[in-house]
This record gives C-alpha cells, structure tokens and sequence, in this order.
C-alpha cells in the first residue's frame, strides 16, 4: 500500500532582518518620490498661490513661464554651462583615472584625496574661495569663470566612478592588444574606453545633474544679466509664491525623463549599469 505523500514543507519566509530591511528600502523610494506627486499636480493648479491640494486645473502658469524671457535665457545659461563643465570633467577625469590606476607613483592616494576635496568642503566656502581665486583673473561674473567653477565642482564625480570602473578591467586585456599590434591610442579607443563606458556614462550624468542643479556656488560668482535657472527659480519666489516654480519643475521633469528613454533606447542605459 502507497504511503501517503508528505506534507510539503511551509514557504521559506525572509528573516525579518531581511523584511525590515526591505520596508525600509519602501518607505526612502515613497519619500523621495513623494515631492514629485506633489509639485507636478500642483503646475496645473488654478490657486494664484501654493496650496496643496490643488483647486480647478489651469495652464496658466506654463503660459507665465513664456511670458518672461528671463526664465528662457536662465535655462539656456545652466544648460550651456552644464554641458560644458560635463564635457571637460570628463575628459580630464578620465585622463586623471587612466594615470592613477596603471601608474604607481609616490602620494597617489594623497593625490586622489586632494582631487576629492571639492566633495568635502562646505559649498558656501568652496564658493567665496573660488571667487577669491577668479576675481584676480579676471574672470569673476563672467561665463567662463562659472564654467571652471563648474568644472572644478564635477570633477570629482566624473574621477571616481571612472576609477572604479578601471580598476576593475584586467589590464591582460591590454597587454593583449599590444601583443597584436595596436598602439597606446588604438589599445584605449577600441579596447580601454569600451570597457569604462559604464562608469563614464554614470559620471557623465552626474556631472550634468550637479551643474545644471548647483545653486550655492553659483550664487557667488554669477553678475547682472547672467543668472543660473536656479537662482533665477529662486528670486522669483522670492517675491511670488505662485505655481510659476511648480511648473519649471514638472518641465525640466520632462525633459530628464525624456532624456534618460532616449539615452537606454540608444545607448542601452539598462545594460550598461547591470
């Protein structure tokens, strides 16, 4: 006679540590979301003031922001800026990656310390020193000194997640390349940079992020007629407290949204952090 069969055991459950863990990891993502659901409803309100939740729908204050001129060339200077700081951090931050990780030399980690300091001193003195520093130059209040302050600022981002990335490549790999005949040039175009794509795409965005975002520094060193979207965000409520800020920011949502498809439907952004 057939035994009768056993009972399959319970479902494995996750240690609490583990569920606690996961919860926790819940509620960060609700809060950082949270002000999205927030400021987004509140671009339509038809309130003359910020008052959540909104009263009655409006495109009203997307028809300010046209109105004033001042908001379009503030948008086209953190842009401008932006890419700028982000296309020399870049490429400084790699050349400075390259020489850290296969060059061993004296004070290296010293060397990659001071590089970091920008991430360690408070903003406000970060700003007054860089102002201090460009006003003898002669580039204080102009495009060009906010552009090396940028520069300075996203330099870090763009250095330590490119020596993460290259530490981690084998260096056989070039060794190998040499071995067939290429070059230094050839070894890092089709072979080095490739590989450190990952690292510099994710320092890349960094670095437009934090500059298009910078408010204090910028505040420093900016002049009459050249004002950062930022600070001009922030002198306008300083004296109108309308939805006119809750709609820049549902437009620049947009765009970084929009932004980050285009980059994964042509770069594969999903692929190159797994």
């Amino acid at each position: 006679m057939s035994q009768p069969n056993a009972a399959a055991p319970p479902a494995a459950r996750l240690p609490t540590s583990e569920r606690v863990l996961n919860a926790y990891v819940i509620a960060v993502l609700v809060f950082l979301a949270l002000p999205v659901f927030i400021v987004v409803p509140l671009a339509f309100s038809d309130d003359v003031s910020l008052s959540f939740p909104p009263r009655g729908f409006s495109l009203r204050w997307f028809a300010n922001i046209l109105e004033r001129p001042e908001f379009g060339r503030a948008f086209a200077l953190s842009a401008a800026i932006a890419i700028f700081a982000t296309i020399v951090a870049l490429t400084a931050g790699t050349l400075a990656a390259l020489g850290l990780v296969r060059h061993r030399f004296p004070g290296r980690d010293a060397t990659v310390t001071f590089f970091m300091t920008p991430l360690i001193f408070p903003a406000i003195v970060l700003g007054a020193a860089l102002a201090l520093m460009l006003s003898p130059l002669g580039l204080l209040r102009s495009f060009w000194g906010l552009a090396l302050a940028h520069v300075v600022l996203t330099f870090p981002y763009v250095l330590r997640t490119a020596l993460a990335t290259l530490s981690e490549i084998d260096r056989a790999l070039a060794e190998a390349a040499y071995t067939l005949g290429a070059n230094r040039w050839k070894t890092f175009r089709h072979v080095t940079l490739p590989l450190m794509r990952p690292g510099l795409l994710a320092g890349a965005t960094f670095a437009l992020i934090v500059s298009f975002d910078e408010f204090t520094i910028s505040m420093f060193l900016v002049g009459p007629g050249m004002m950062t979207l930022p600070l001009e965000m922030y002198n306008y409520a300083e004296f109108s407290l309308d939805p006119t800020i809750a709609a820049i920011s549902t437009i620049l949502l947009i765009i970084t949204s929009v932004a980050i498809i285009v980059i994964e439907k042509l770069v594969g952004l999903g692929k190159q952090f797994s």
